[in-house]
Parts: structure tokens; sequence; C-alpha cells
């Protein structure tokens, strides 16, 4: 094994927990155990003449490495368990086409080389928007970001929600992808036991269950948008490298990330810059405001109840009941 990977071998103790953290889990230790092995043997096909390899990250469901040369970088995505087909298909499809997106170098999700799947994609210079302290600087980014999601959202997508790892799309509707989306979460049991079923039944019925959140178009989406997914670079003023680390729904409405980019926790110019930027091509129609105000109260209530925040889960009844009050019939 060359010099510059070896290290990487049991790497788990590189990066350990951080506080409150898990540690890493049993999947994730057999990819780290032999993590520059496995690196060497993925970029070998690339016949680069590697100078250094770090880990960058680590997690029960990515590890990142970054390979360099005396010239460029790479970054290794690994996914231990699970796989990366939603995010293959993102960056492939949006590569090269004058957006903010890692450059696609090449991918195998099969697992025949290498017991899990893995993306290779162009080294992005940056750190997350979520570090960025300035308001008016995070405004101005959020603007960049909601302009990109625009150019975004014109792609078509194959279908709803996410492809296999051999590339295939289901024939499943959004709304059906919507609520598995929230079934996988466990946000339908928790909303019940949080709300009561009256009130838990009455959300459905003005979100999930309603015509207007009913979309039959799908596009390309990010499906995870916040400050933390947008790599920036800060001097006077604030570019937007990158929108990495694409959701589990690629493909549905577009309205679905500009409810995740607004949703209540974010900070206000991030949400207010996002929104500013997307519509500066043009204002989103009155029945996209309509659909856009229940898929807010619909991932307002999903965020809560995963990241089972106790203050947000014990206000939640009132401001759903609040929500539910001013929608239209």
């Amino acid at each position: 094994m060359i010099d510059i990977f070896e290290h990487l071998n049991g790497s788990d103790t590189l990066l350990g927990p951080a506080e409150g953290e898990q540690p890493p889990d049993l999947a994730q230790r057999r990819v780290l155990h032999r993590l520059g092995e496995y690196v060497e043997h993925i970029v070998r096909p690339l016949n680069m003449r590697p100078r250094s390899a770090a880990l960058r990250h680590e997690d029960a469901e990515r590890i990142e490495v970054r390979v360099s040369t005396d010239d460029i970088h790479i970054i290794v995505v690994i996914a231990p368990e699970g796989d990366l087909a939603a995010e293959q298909f993102f960056i492939r499809t949006l590569s090269g086409r004058h957006l903010p997106i890692p450059t696609f170098i090449t991918a195998d999700l099969s697992c025949s080389a290498v017991p899990f799947g893995y993306i290779i994609h162009g080294h992005i210079a940056g750190t997350p928007l979520s570090t960025v302290e300035s308001d008016p600087l995070v405004k101005v980014a959020a603007r960049q970001i909601g302009r990109s999601l625009r150019s975004i959202h014109s792609q078509p997508a194959p279908g709803f929600g996410r492809p296999s790892p051999s590339g295939r799309w289901t024939t499943r509707s959004w709304n059906g992808v919507l609520g598995d989306w929230l079934g996988r979460r466990g946000v339908r049991a928790l909303a019940a036991d949080v709300l009561g079923d009256p009130l838990a039944t009455a959300l459905w019925q003005a979100t999930l269950d309603h015509p207007q959140t009913d979309w039959a178009e799908p596009r390309i989406i990010h499906g995870a948008v916040a400050p933390e997914r947008a790599l920036v670079t800060v001097s006077s003023a604030a570019h937007v490298e990158a929108l990495v680390r694409p959701g589990d729904i690629v493909g549905g409405d577009p309205l679905f990330d500009l409810a995740l980019a607004t949703l209540p926790r974010h900070p206000g110019p991030f949400q207010q810059g996002v929104y500013e930027g997307y519509n500066s091509a043009g204002p989103i129609s009155a029945e996209q405001q309509r659909r856009l105000q229940r898929l807010r109260l619909l991932l307002h209530t999903a965020d809560a109840c995963i990241r089972h925040d106790e203050h947000l889960l014990a206000r939640l009844p009132s401001v759903v009941e609040s929500a539910l009050r001013q929608l239209e019939p």
C-alpha cells in the first residue's frame, strides 16, 4: 500500500465523535478499519499521482476523504450503509451546467469492487454557510442559493423520489413519496401522539392529503436545503461555491426545497435571502404561494418530530392550530 493511504486505516481514532454524538457503528467501523486500502483501490483507475490523503468527515451515513496531487484535489464519498443513488443522480445530472454543484468524476454503487457504494467528485473550496456569523453575508449567499434553486428546478426529473442504485425510478405519486418519507422518519406516529388524533387528522387533510399539494410534474430538487449544506467562500462578500449533500428526495415539487429553506429553525437572513433570490427571476404565483404555505406547515411539523426538539414539540399543537386557521379551504 502507498504510504499516503496507510495512515487512513483504523482512522476512527482520528475523528472521534463530537460531544453528544454516538460512537461509530459497526458498518462505519468496518470501513474505517481498512479505509486506506479501500481509497487506494478506488482511486487507482484514475491514474493520479496522489501526494496526500486526508479524512475530512465521517459518520454513520457517509465518509469523505480528500485525495490530492500537486495540481488537483478530489473527494471520495463513501456510504458505509445505504446507498448514494440520490446524490449521484443530483451531481451527475447537474454537473457542468454552470450551477454551484460539485464536478462529477465517477461513481460505483454496485458494491462489486468494494463492499459499499462510492462517488468521486471534484473538491470544493469553502466552508458551510452555517459557520458565517454576518447576517448581511448570510443573506447575500442565501439569495444566490435561491437563484440557483430556481435554475435547478427548471430541469425535469424522471420521477418522484429517488432512483435505485441501478438508476431505475418508481412510478409513485408525489404525495405517495411524501407519505413514505414521513413514515420512514416516524413523523406520522409522533405527530399523532403530540397533536392528538383529531388535530393530526386535520393536519394531514390540509397538507399531505390536500389536492393543492398534489404535484404532477417531477423536477430535480435538492431535498435537504439548509445553511450547513451550502459551501461558501467569504471575503468582503460571500460567494456560494456548491450545494452539497442532497436529501433522499431529488425528484419532486420544487416548492419542497423552498419550504425546507424557510423552516423557522433557519436564521431569518437565510430564509429571507433564499426566498428573495428564488423570486428574483419572477415571483411565484398565487397558487404556488398557497401550496408553499401547506408544505411549510407539513415540513415544520416533520422537522419538529424528526429532531425530537422538546421545546418545538411542546409548542406544536398551538402552531398547527394557528396555521390551519390561516389556510384557505
